[in-house]
């Protein structure tokens, strides 16, 4: 029987350490940056990339023609909010490719994980006919079982 390998690497401490470093600093250095509550991310208007070029032509517009706007519309506001989304909309690409690639490599190793754990519990199963501290470590291994019951195939 072929055995599952999706992924086969390794990685050292200092990258780790150093990832998250650099993720904590970019943090650090957008203090700025909310978290919004579901209730909230409900009721906002929502902006998305195919909504940049919109509000970039209405700031353009607004420059232009600020006559046309009441006196106290905050233009500079507005551009300083258009402004640090242009810079910010690369950031989330960059930071979301990232977040998917480490979801979708966690999801592989895991799966590869759980079906070589599957197959270790097997021969541990076995050996524990005739080993007393197999059979106390595959007791221990079938509590996170318990209660599942068999699923069928």
């Amino acid at each position: 029987m072929a055995r599952q390998n999706l992924i086969s690497a390794e990685v050292a401490d200092n990258v780790v350490s150093t990832a998250i470093a650099n993720i904590n600093d970019t943090i650090v250095s957008l203090p700025f940056l909310i978290n919004l509550s579901a209730e909230d991310r409900k009721k906002f208007r929502k902006m998305g990339p195919k909504s940049v070029d919109y509000v970039n032509d209405n700031l353009t517009g607004a420059n232009q023609f600020s006559n046309s706007l009441p006196g106290d519309f905050p233009i500079d506001e507005f551009a300083r909010d258009v402004t640090l989304i242009n810079k910010l909309y690369p950031i989330l690409v960059a930071s979301q490719a990232l977040t998917e690639g480490l979801s979708d490599t966690i999801l592989a190793l895991g799966s590869d994980a759980m079906k070589e754990g599957d197959e270790v519990y097997s021969f541990l199963k076995i050996a524990a006919k005739t080993d007393a501290n197999a059979k106390e470590l595959v007791q221990q291994i079938g509590r996170r079982f318990k209660g599942q019951g068999r699923r069928s195939a």
